[in-house]
């Protein structure tokens, strides 16, 4: 089997990843991205149920940095994005309370970014890595099916546990200082139910209740967010405790808990026709890199990023990616 040569092999094709390879490729280096998943996106995921479609895992962003916006009002202008909302209500009698920053969603679904970053990116997708090693100054990487890849630098953005988990499998060894740093990085998880409903109903303007620190912390309508025009899906997540104790259950458990969290706002004739279930082992970062990116002392071009690197959820992944980018633009002598 020939082995696939690039001078940046990014793993990961989630917004991290995604970002790290248009900076890259925008340099003029030849870069190859791979992900374990069926589709680029990683969190930015899409599911087909019935005739509709449901964001299962992030379900919108925010812009808080000007380097963000730049990009936003890109795809603002582009018709890829919309304003969606600028707040919702936690499930209680109160209206909403519009925070000043207006979230955005995707048309079609937050895949849909994911699959827009990704054109023109030598992605390939189903790849599970099993051995990093050091290869002279560059890398050497094994997938599953036995296929190498070949590469001067390398950028993980999956997972910081499955990052290290894959360093580990070949012997490399992370100056003590940055691996105790990246062992600090932990992660709540989430489970997901998705409901193509037959029937009424009755979530709040604009059609999602948002409440955190609760057992169910995000309801929402995708027929009323706008991306399920031929049917109603709803999207139920479980806050961190409860998405614990439901990981391990099986899908009917997990499907019962969630339906019931839901009830109180469908219509009593209303009739679940269909239901997924969806388990997010590393849902959001509760304890983060404060850096946006971590170079590795002493493996100058091995980089990790993601959205636990400087602040959490899509902006931060997508900054993380950018200053991957750059910074082994940086380390290989290109300008960033």
């Amino acid at each position: 089997m020939v082995a696939l040569v690039s001078d940046v092999l990014i793993v990961g094709a989630g917004m991290a990843g995604l970002m790290a390879a248009d900076v890259l490729k925008r340099q003029g280096l030849g870069v190859t991205v791979v992900d374990k998943g069926r589709s680029v996106g990683g969190r930015l995921a899409t599911r087909r149920i019935g005739p509709g479609l449901a964001d299962h895992g992030a379900q919108f962003f925010t812009v808080r940095s000007s380097e963000f916006r730049a990009l936003v009002d890109g795809w603002l202008a582009d018709g890829l994005i919309y304003r969606w909302s600028t707040g919702w209500t936690d499930g209680s009698l109160s209206p909403a309370t519009p925070d000043g920053h207006p979230r955005y969603a995707v048309r079609g679904g937050m895949n849909a970014l994911a699959k827009h970053l990704a054109r023109g990116l030598d992605t390939q997708v189903d790849v599970r890595l099993v051995r990093v090693e050091r290869d002279g100054d560059g890398w050497r990487c094994k997938d599953q099916n036995g296929q190498t890849y070949i590469s001067q630098a390398l950028v993980l953005t999956p997972p910081v546990p499955q990052s290290l988990a894959l360093l580990d499998a070949g012997g490399i060894q992370l100056a003590a200082e940055a691996r105790a740093a990246l062992e600090r990085v932990e992660y709540a998880p989430c489970v997901a139910g998705l409901f193509w409903l037959d029937g009424q109903v009755r979530l709040p303007e604009p059609g999602a209740v948002q409440s955190p620190d609760s057992a169910i912390s995000w309801m929402a309508d995708n027929q009323r967010k706008g991306i399920s025009p031929e049917a109603t899906i709803l999207t139920v997540h479980a806050g961190p405790a409860l998405s614990r104790q439901l990981f391990q259950a099986s899908e009917r458990e997990g499907l019962a808990t969630l339906q019931a969290g839901l009830k109180p706002y469908l219509d009593q004739k209303a009739r679940i026709v269909e239901a997924q279930f969806k388990r997010w082992r590393y849902a959001m970062p509760t304890e983060l890199y404060p850096e946006r990116c971590l170079m590795a002392r002493g493996l100058p071009t091995l980089v990790f990023a993601g959205d636990a690197f400087g602040e959490p959820r899509v902006e931060g992944a997508a900054l993380s990616g950018l200053f991957a980018g750059q910074s082994i633009a940086e380390r290989l002598s290109i300008p960033p």
